[in-house]
């Protein structure tokens, strides 16, 4: 092969991961989403009025609680409209209590 044609090889190499890239970005976007909108069925309006605060200040804290809620009502632990503003903040506190026994757990010795 010629020096243009490797250079055209590795470019056409390139673009095809790029889009195999792009694909699994968009899997993982489309999944976000779905779980997004199984969490919203479950809240009341003020519960997703504190949701969207939540998402606002922290996005990483607000998808863990849209997977919490999401895993509840697959396991048919809450009903559509039935996770109160109270609720969620009963469940915004244990995944706090947890993340915070997870960050807790590291000791250095001396």
């Amino acid at each position: 092969m010629s020096d243009s044609e490797d250079e055209l090889e590795k470019l056409r190499e390139q673009k095809r991961e790029q889009l195999q890239n792009q694909d699994g970005e968009d899997q993982a976007e489309q999944q976000r989403q779905q779980i997004k909108n199984q969490a919203s069925k479950y809240l009341t309006s003020e519960a997703q009025s504190r949701l969207g605060n939540i998402r606002a200040a922290d996005p990483e804290k607000a998808s863990a609680i849209e997977m919490q809620l999401a895993q509840m009502g697959r396991a048919g632990r809450v009903k559509e409209n039935s996770v109160t503003d109270e609720r969620l903040k009963n469940i915004l506190e244990q995944l706090s209590n947890e993340q915070s026994k997870n960050q807790g757990s590291i000791k250095f010795r001396r």
